[in-house]
C-alpha cells in the first residue's frame, strides 16, 4: 500500500475543520464500522470525517514497529499505526475536535507482543485517559481470563456467543462474529427465514448480557445496512463508510409506516365506452410517477383506487428546450396541446399566447373550475387560465384570470388575493354553493397546508361539493384537480410526505370516480406533469403498511408518467404519447 503523503492529509484536516461542527450537531441513530480502514484512500481520516463510529487498524508489530497491514507481505513503509491513526486522533483531541469513537485494532502478529507495542504507543501520544475514545482490540488477542490484567483504556472484542456466561464480561467492549456461520443472504431481497432467525437470536444473546454487537464478513449493500439496522445491529461493518453513514442518517426519514388505511372505492364500469362525455375532470398529480402510486397502494397494503382502473397509458413529458420538464411547461402541453419551453404558461415556443382547454370550451357552453393545493397562480393551475412566458409573474398571471373562463376556483394564494380581478367574488368554502358569478375560494395563504400540517380531508370535501354544484347547474363541465404537494415532497426527498399525499390525492380519485359512475357520462382522466425525485421503493412490508423510499435527485426527472381513464371513451388513453395528446384525445372525446 502507497504511503499517504502529508499534502493529502493536510486537505482532508482542512475539510474536517470545515464539517466538524456539522457532525458535533448530529446525533447518528446507527453506527458504522469502517472494516479494512487501512484500504481506503485516506485511512482514517476518509471514514472519520464520513461519520463513522469505529475505525478498524489492522496491525503487524515487526523491528518494534507497528504498521497498519494486512499480511506481514503487504508492509509498506512509513504506514504505522502512530502515523496514520494515533497522530490524527492527538491533533483532534488537542484541538477539541475529537468526537466518541472506537478504535478497533485488529492484531494480525502475536497477541501479547503487539499488544504491549499497541499499549505503549497509545501512551505516548497521551491518549490513554481520552474520553471520547474506546480501543478495542481485535483479531488475534490474549486469552480471556487474561483482560483483567491490562490498562483501563484497553477493551476487547469478544468473538464467541456460546461461553457469554463463564467469562468476565466488564472488558468486553464488542462482541463479533463471523456473519457466514449463520447466512448466506447476499444483502440483496430477503434472508430466508430460518437464517433470519439465526441471525437475530446472535443479536438478541450479545444484548441480554448488554453489549455492543457487529457481524463481520456481511453483505455491504444498501439493503444489507437497512436490515441490519432494524434488526439492531449496533456496529454496522462496511467498506464504504461515508456513504453507509449518509445512507443510514436518513433511513429513518425515508421509512413510512402507514397507521390509517383509506377506504378503496371499486369502480362500476357501467358506462359505455362508445358514447361521447358530456363532462370531463382532468386530475393532476403533480410529481407522481409509478413509485408514488406503488408507495401509496404499499402502504395501504396492497390497493388504491386508482390502481382498480383497467384503462392506462404513458405520457412522455419532455419540454421544447429540455427532456426533464417543469411544471409550467408540462401543464401548459395539457392544457393548450403544445410543447413549450420550461417556465412558459399558455404560450408557445415563441411566447405567443396558446389558446387554451377552458377557454375551447368555455366558450362552448361548459362550466369551469379549478381546484388544488397549490396557490391558484401556480405552475399547473395557471396554464389552464393564463399567458405568461414567466412562471414567477404572479401579477400578470393572475391578472389573466379576468379574461378567463374560469368559473370558479379552490385554491391557496390568499395573500395575493389583492391581485384578484374584481370579476371574482371571494367566499369561504362554506359559503359556495353556487357558480352563478365568478368564485375564488381561498384556503390558504400561499399554498394549502400539507397533509402533515393538518389539511385533513379538505381536497376530496372540497371536490365532492364542487361535483355537487356543478352538477347542479345542468352544464357540462370542465375541472381541472391537482395534488400539488406530491411534488413538493419528492423535491424536499420525504418519503412519508410523499405516501400521506398520495392516499390524499386517491381519497379524490374515489370521490370523482364515485360521481363517474353517478353520471355514467363523465370522462376521467388522472396523470401527471411530470415525475419528481426518482423516488424508488427498495424495502417494504405490505402487511405492516411500511415501506423505505430512496431518491435519485431533488429534481424532476424525464422518465414517464402514467395516464388512467375511467367514462365514456376511457378507450382512447391507451398506449404512449406525447402529453399534448392528452388535450387532443379529451376534445376529440368530446367531438368525435
Amino acid at each position: 500500500m502507497p504511503k499517504i503523503n502529508s499534502m493529502k492529509n493536510r486537505v482532508l484536516i482542512f475539510l474536517l475543520c470545515v464539517s466538524i461542527q456539522s457532525f458535533a450537531q448530529q446525533k447518528a441513530a446507527y453506527h458504522v464500522h469502517s472494516h479494512n480502514d487501512y484500504a481506503q484512500e485516506f485511512p482514517f481520516w476518509e471514514a472519520y470525517i464520513g461519520g463513522a463510529s469505529s475505525i478498524e487498524a489492522d496491525v503487524f508489530l515487526k523491528n518494534d514497529t507497528l504498521f497498519v497491514t494486512h499480511t506481514e507481505d503487504e508492509i509498506s513503509t512509513g504506514n504505522t499505526l502512530d502515523q496514520l491513526y494515533l497522530q490524527p486522533l492527538k491533533k483532534l483531541s488537542e484541538e477539541g475536535k475529537l468526537r466518541s469513537l472506537h478504535v478497533l485494532i485488529d492484531i494480525k502478529s502475536d497477541a501479547e507482543t503487539t499488544l504491549e507495542a499497541v499499549i505503549k504507543a497509545i501512551q505516548n501520544q497521551e491518549l490513554a485517559n481520552t474520553d471520547q475514545l474506546t480501543f478495542v482490540i481485535s483479531g488475534n488477542r490474549p486469552a480471556a481470563e487474561t483482560y483483567k490484567n491490562y490498562p483501563d483504556f484497553i477493551q476487547f472484542d469478544y468473538q464467541d456467543l456460546e461461553d457469554l456466561d463463564q467469562i468476565d464480561l466488564s472488558k468486553v467492549a464488542l462482541i463479533s462474529v463471523n456473519y457466514k456461520d449463520y447466512s448466506v443472504w447476499n444483502g440483496f431481497g430477503n434472508m430466508v427465514a430460518p437464517e433470519l432467525k439465526k441471525v437475530k437470536a446472535a443479536i438478541a444473546k450479545a444484548h441480554e448480557v448488554n453489549k455492543k454487537f457487529r457481524f463481520w464478513g456481511s453483505p455491504d449493500t444498501k439493503i444489507a445496512w437497512t436490515r441490519f439496522a432494524d434488526l439492531g445491529v449496533d456496529f454496522i461493518n462496511t467498506d464504504t463508510p461515508g456513504e453507509a453513514v449518509t445512507y443510514l442518517k436518513t433511513l429513518d426519514q425515508n421509512t413510512y409506516v402507514n397507521t390509517q388505511k383509506i377506504e378503496v372505492y371499486q369502480p362500476e364500469f357501467q358506462f359505455d365506452y362508445e358514447t361521447t362525455p358530456v363532462n370531463v375532470i382532468l386530475m393532476i398529480g403533480d410529481g407522481t410517477g409509478l413509485a408514488q402510486i406503488t408507495s401509496g397502494q404499499i402502504a395501504n397494503g396492497g390497493a388504491l383506487t386508482v390502481t382498480q382502473l383497467k384503462d392506462i397509458g404513458f405520457s412522455k413529458t419532455a419540454s421544447t428546450d429540455d427532456l426533464v420538464t417543469d411544471s409550467a411547461a408540462g401543464a401548459t402541453a395539457m392544457a393548450t396541446g403544445t410543447k413549450t419551453h420550461n417556465r412558459a404558461i399558455g404560450v408557445g415556443p415563441d411566447d405567443q399566447p396558446l389558446q387554451n382547454i377552458t377557454e375551447i370550451l368555455g366558450t362552448k357552453g361548459f362550466s369551469t373550475g379549478l381546484i388544488t393545493t397549490d396557490a391558484i397562480d401556480g405552475a399547473t393551475p395557471a396554464s389552464f387560465y393564463a399567458h405568461r412566458k414567466e412562471r414567477d409573474d404572479a401579477q400578470g398571471i393572475l391578472a389573466d384570470l379576468k379574461g378567463s373562463e374560469i368559473d370558479f376556483f379552490i385554491a391557496g394564494g390568499k395573500s395575493k388575493a389583492a391581485l384578484l380581478p374584481d370579476s371574482y367574488h371571494i367566499k369561504n368554502l362554506t359559503d359556495f354553493n353556487t357558480i352563478k358569478e365568478k368564485t375564488a375560494v381561498y384556503v390558504g395563504d400561499g399554498k394549502v397546508p400539507s397533509i402533515a400540517d393538518g389539511r385533513g380531508a379538505l381536497l376530496p370535501n372540497s371536490v365532492k361539493q364542487s361535483l355537487d354544484i356543478l352538477e347542479n347547474t345542468k352544464k357540462p363541465f370542465f375541472m381541472m384537480i391537482e395534488a400539488a404537494q406530491i411534488d413538493s415532497n419528492g423535491h424536499a426527498n420525504n418519503t412519508s410526505g410523499i405516501v400521506q399525499e398520495m392516499l390524499d390525492f386517491d381519497q379524490t380519485i374515489a370521490e370523482v370516480l364515485k360521481f363517474a359512475d353517478k353520471t355514467k357520462n363523465t370522462l376521467v382522466v388522472i396523470t401527471a406533469d411530470h415525475e419528481t425525485s426518482g423516488f424508488g421503493i427498495i424495502s417494504g412490508d405490505l402487511k405492516t403498511g411500511k415501506l423505505h423510499g430512496e431518491f435519485l435527485t431533488t429534481n424532476h426527472t424525464g422518465i414517464m408518467v402514467p395516464v388512467f381513464a375511467y367514462g365514456p371513451q376511457a378507450q382512447e388513453f391507451r398506449g404512449v404519447y406525447e402529453n399534448t395528446e392528452i388535450f387532443d384525445k379529451i376534445l376529440k372525446a368530446l367531438h368525435p
